[in-house]
């Protein structure tokens, strides 16, 4: 373990704890940042399918013939 001397400093009983707790706590910051800045991901969540992008290409015209 490249970084093992931590333990001499910090318990494992308070660092593991607080390892975990912080990343529970950055992936809901990530999943918040995720759902309140689109718009698709909310519908993502309620099961609805991820709306499609926008396409630049215009109708065809039936022609006359």
């Amino acid at each position: 373990m490249n970084e093992g001397r931590i333990w001499l400093f910090v318990r494992p009983t308070v660092g593991i704890p607080l390892f975990f707790i912080a990343f529970v706590f950055a992936s809901l910051a990530v999943h918040a940042s995720i759902l309140n800045n689109t718009t698709w991901f909310a519908d993502f969540w309620q099961g609805g399918a991820a709306a499609a992008p926008a396409t630049a290409a215009a109708p065809v015209a039936a022609k006359a013939g």
